[in-house]
C-alpha cells in the first residue's frame, strides 16, 4: 500500500488546482495571516503607543505648570517677605495699649514745650474696628500763629501715626489763636478683641 505525507498530499492537491483556485487560496491565507498579526500584535501594540503617547502629552504639560509655579513660588515668596516687612513696620507707628497713655501725654507736653496754652485735653471713647481702632483726643489750644504750626509740625514728625481731625481756629481779642481740634491715634486690636468685633458685626 503506498503511503503519502501529509505535505506531498497537500502539495498533490495544490498543484491539482486551477490558476484562480491558487489565486484565491493565496489571497485567503495571506488576508488570514494578515488579521491574526493585526488583532494578535499590531492592534494591542498600537494602542498602547497611543496611551503612552497620551500620558507623556500629560505629563510634559503638568511638567511646564509645575516649572511655572516654581517659578511664580520665588516671586510669591519675595512679595510675602516684603509685605511682611511693611505690617511689621506699620504695626511700630500703631502704638499698642500699654503705649497710648505716654503717647497722650508726648501730645500734651509738646503743646507746652513751644508755648501753647492747653485749656482743654479731653480723651474720647475709643472706637474699635475690623482689625484696629481708633483713639481720638479733643484739644484746645491757645497760642500765635507760629506756637501752632510748630507744634502740629512736631506731631507730624512722631514716630507714631498720628491725625489731626475737625480743626477750628478763632481769633482771640489778644491777637492770639485759640485752636479746637481732634487728634487722632490708632493701634491694632488683638487677635481676641478681632474675634469679638467680628462677632458684633454679624
Amino acid at each position: 500500500m503506498k503511503r503519502f505525507s501529509l505535505p506531498a498530499l497537500l502539495h498533490e492537491k495544490f498543484e491539482g488546482l486551477t490558476t484562480q483556485r491558487k489565486i484565491l487560496l493565496f489571497a485567503g491565507t495571506f488576508v488570514a495571516l494578515g488579521a491574526a498579526f493585526y488583532f494578535l500584535k499590531y492592534k494591542p501594540l498600537s494602542e498602547r503607543i497611543n496611551s503612552l503617547a497620551a500620558n507623556i502629552v500629560r505629563q510634559e504639560k503638568r511638567l511646564v505648570e509645575l516649572k511655572k509655579a516654581k517659578a511664580q513660588v520665588g516671586v510669591l515668596e519675595k512679595d510675602l517677605a516684603e509685605s511682611e516687612t511693611e505690617f511689621a513696620h506699620l504695626l511700630t507707628m500703631l502704638p499698642d495699649q500699654k503705649e497710648i497713655p505716654g503717647l497722650l501725654d508726648s501730645v500734651s507736653q509738646l503743646g507746652a514745650q513751644v508755648g501753647l496754652e492747653n485749656i482743654l485735653f479731653q480723651p474720647q471713647p475709643e472706637q474699635p474696628h475690623e482689625f484696629y481702632a481708633v483713639i481720638p483726643v479733643r484739644l484746645d489750644l491757645i497760642g500765635s500763629y507760629h506756637e501752632l504750626g510748630t507744634f502740629f509740625d512736631k506731631i507730624s514728625k512722631l514716630n507714631r501715626i498720628l491725625k489731626v481731625d475737625n480743626l477750628t481756629v478763632t481769633r482771640r481779642n489778644d491777637a492770639s489763636l485759640q485752636v479746637g481740634c481732634t487728634i487722632v491715634t490708632y493701634r491694632f486690636l488683638e487677635q481676641a478683641e478681632q474675634q469679638r468685633e467680628g462677632k458684633k458685626k454679624k
